[in-house]
């Protein structure tokens, strides 16, 4: 099998990587510096802890560890220091990489399994412990799954609009070096003058997004930016509201464009489902079927499997591209496949008639926004170490908490901390106070008065 980080199996003299500071870099010039990257890592397996910026540096050094075989943390490079070294301490990597900064951090051997590669968090920036363990097989089935579903080709050129450690934007870089194919780094936002400049100038062939980019996106009239050379966008991160599915369905078909629909997690490498482009119409809503390799299907509470269409129970998921479990310690970098290619979602849906599927709920506590998975969970642990009464809850385009009349902070203080904590838009966090929380006899949160209260306030 041939791996996307085998970068000497790529055309060598294509371009590879454009940079904003050292510009076009060839394939072959990227394979040389990732083996001078290789030869200055540990000569035996250790763990590497890299704060992946959207930069060439960054790349190499995520490369040559795939490359070597150290298992590797991406770290948001904007992760505050206190939560970023709670997560050394927990982990206790051998060595840490910012930028061109190598820290080797202590050279005792630690108990990696075999198949462990890489490590993903799902809590955006918070600095969470709990971290997904993905294989080179999760990473490379998944990479190879993209590029036959998107038809991708070593004359495609992406250009990246989410940071790189996060699961969407790092399957982007996967496969293209899988299609041979250009990635234009750039830190400018896709709503900037600048990304652009860079669009048209390096005919720009895809653009991804979280839907909160193509709600912006529509309000500003995507219809009116030069996007000739553009062939298609990709959709994830959290569902996209049916009035603008429509309005790109519309403009990017006038622009011969494609639309892609996609679903995913990161305990899945990155990808699950996609929806053809021209199905978009009569499906909108609908995240379509698995990926190549991969099955879906729903599951009621009681653990049977729904064998009938609209009925309404947990999307699962089979595939190669499931991880091999969670680890919240040290130990357990140990441990082996605990999933063996099966992933329970934790979204509620159905599948229809014609074998697409739908969701309508999530039967975990947690929401998507801005691309980012945020656990209401950690939210509410959050207020309570502030001394708080007070709960959360949401949807994918806000977070919405409620606080006790006697709690002593101001709305507004505590919905910029969250924002700050987070990385959220202020604008997209309610705070209401209200005269106590509802709560059920058993001293629990009273999650259904909470909903009837968001749907008051809305």
């Amino acid at each position: 099998m041939s791996f996307f980080w085998d970068l000497a199996l790529s055309e060598r003299t294509a371009v590879a990587i454009v940079d904003q500071l050292e510009g076009e870099v060839i394939y072959a010039e990227l394979a040389r510096r990732v083996t001078a990257c290789t030869e200055q890592l540990p000569p035996t397996r250790s763990l590497i802890a890299l704060c992946m910026d959207t930069d060439l540096q960054s790349v190499c050094w995520y490369l040559a560890a795939l490359q070597a075989g150290h298992p590797i943390i991406l770290l948001d490079t904007s992760l505050a220091p206190d939560l970023l070294q709670a997560l050394l301490a927990t982990y206790q990597p051998n060595v840490l990489l910012r930028g061109s900064e190598i820290n080797v951090l202590h050279q005792e051997p630690l108990a990696l399994h075999a198949d462990l590669a890489l490590m993903l968090s799902t809590s955006g920036t918070t600095g969470s412990p709990k971290l997904v363990r993905l294989s080179r097989q999760n990473l490379q089935s998944n990479a190879s799954a993209i590029v036959d579903y998107l038809r991708l080709n070593a004359t495609e050129t992406a250009i990246t609009t989410m940071p790189l450690h996060y699961s969407y934007g790092l399957s982007i870089l996967n496969s293209h070096l899988q299609a041979g194919a250009k990635l234009v780094l750039t830190a400018f936002g896709l709503l900037s003058r600048e990304f652009w400049q860079l669009v048209q100038q390096h005919q720009v062939s895809s653009l991804s997004g979280v839907p909160y980019i193509w709600q912006m996106l529509r309000k500003m009239r995507y219809e009116r930016f030069k996007t000739d050379s553009v062939r298609y966008l990709t959709q994830a991160g959290g569902r996209l509201d049916n009035d603008s599915l429509l309005y790109f369905q519309q403009q990017t078909q006038a622009k011969q464009q494609q639309f892609v629909v996609m679903y995913g997690q990161t305990e899945a490498t990155a990808r699950i489902a996609y929806l053809p482009a021209d199905l978009l119409a009569v499906k909108t809503g609908s995240i379509g079927r698995a990926i190549p390799g991969g099955k879906l299907w729903i599951r009621l509470a009681d653990g049977q499997l729904v064998d009938s269409a609209d009925t309404e129970g947990e999307l699962i998921y089979q595939g190669p591209n499931v991880m091999l479990g969670y680890a919240e310690s040290l130990a357990d970098l140990a441990l082996g496949d605990e999933c063996l290619g099966q992933l329970a979602t934790g979204d509620i849906g159905y599948c229809d008639q014609d074998g697409y599927f739908y969701i309508t709920g999530r039967a975990k506590r947690f929401i998507k926004m801005f691309g980012l998975r945020i656990s209401l969970d950690t939210v509410d642990e959050m207020l309570a170490r502030r001394g708080l009464d007070a709960t959360s809850t949401g949807r994918d385009d806000k977070l919405v908490i409620f606080i006790s009349d006697r709690a002593v902070t101001e709305p507004a203080a505590l919905a910029t901390e969250l924002s700050a904590l987070f990385k959220i838009n202020v604008n997209a966090i309610a705070v209401h106070q209200i005269a106590a929380i509802p709560r059920s006899s058993n001293g629990k949160v009273d999650g259904q008065a909470i909903k009837a209260l968001m749907a008051q306030y809305e």
